[in-house]
């Protein structure tokens, strides 16, 4: 009981040491009124970088000289630590002014635990789109698993995200590397690689993965092939050897020339229509034309969806 009450005690003595070191370092700063915690500038040399929930901070030249022209429209979010203060939000931003040579940044300091910090860093990065989906997947299992500080359902509503999302996520992880490595190169699109969960061999999911990276397939074609794959449990060299992706792929392209040719033919005929209109037999004749093509197009549209 005592002990409780001592940890409380150095608890509430410690935030408010923080707070007096924070107003010290910020004399002469303009704070805000409104906003919780206090903003102003802090000497870059006192502000250290987070454990940033993405691998690597990257692609901060183009910031940097944003910064340079426009100056840093919004203050990072940082926390106050022993003896220094660390980036909650805006380690790219953080990052650039440090290159830029600058002495001091605008900072928002908060009062905030491990566990909000990496909220409100988890839930910026999504927001702003700054982070990819595999750093994205890799913050979601540490925060569920790694730290155990809720489930799936606390950590959806945390971030506003559905259960399906952050599930799907999470799932990426068990891919075979190859395929991770093909999805943070960009080479593979994430919802085509959630295709593959329902294939249970590595082997499959990795040689599907090159088959459909090497053919550029859609995520329809993709679903497909999966699907096609699981039900005939035909090994997937099969698939190298057959025509069968060429031949949709050839199919799809010949519906849409032709569908854009009988488009082209009915804007042709709207224009001649438009010079007769004085004479309405010869209007009529070719309205009935331009409507059969219109129907052509509406048949061909239906053959391809049924492809």
């Amino acid at each position: 009981m005592i002990a409780a009450r001592q940890k409380l005690i150095y608890s509430s003595l410690k935030k408010s040491i923080m707070n007096v070191m924070s107003k010290m370092w910020l004399q002469g700063s303009s704070f805000s009124a409104t906003a919780p915690g206090f903003i102003g500038d802090i000497d870059i040399s006192k502000i250290k970088q987070s454990k940033n929930i993405r691998h690597q901070v990257s692609d901060t030249d183009e910031l940097a000289k944003s910064i340079d022209q426009k100056g840093l429209l919004q203050p990072i979010l940082v926390r106050t630590m022993d003896g220094y203060f660390e980036v909650v939000a805006g380690n790219r931003r953080y990052c650039a002014c440090k290159a830029l040579g600058w002495k001091k940044i605008a900072c928002h300091i908060i009062e905030l635990d491990d566990k909000e910090a990496f909220e409100v860093s988890l839930i910026e990065n999504i927001q702003r789109k700054t982070i990819s989906p595999l750093d994205e997947a890799t913050a979601f299992k540490a925060y569920v698993s790694d730290f155990g500080w809720g489930g799936v359902s606390d950590l959806a509503s945390r971030i506003g995200k559905s259960l399906s999302y952050i599930t799907k996520r999470m799932k990426l992880l068990n891919l075979p590397s190859g395929v991770l490595e093909s999805i943070m190169n960009r080479r593979l699109d994430t919802s085509i690689a959630e295709e593959l969960f329902s294939i249970k061999d590595e082997t499959k999911q990795s040689k599907l993965a090159n088959l459909i990276t090497g053919r550029r397939l859609s995520l329809r074609m993709t679903r497909k092939l999966v699907k096609q794959v699981a039900k005939e449990d035909k090994e997937i060299d099969l698939f190298y050897k057959s025509d069968y992706i060429d031949h949709i792929k050839i199919a799809e392209r010949s519906f849409d020339k032709s569908i854009t040719a009988i488009r082209i033919a009915m804007n042709s005929l709207s224009e001649i229509i438009n010079g007769v209109e004085h004479d309405w037999v010869i209007h009529e004749v070719l309205m009935q034309h331009r409507n059969m093509l219109h129907r052509q197009v509406d048949l061909l549209l239906k053959e391809k969806r049924k492809l």
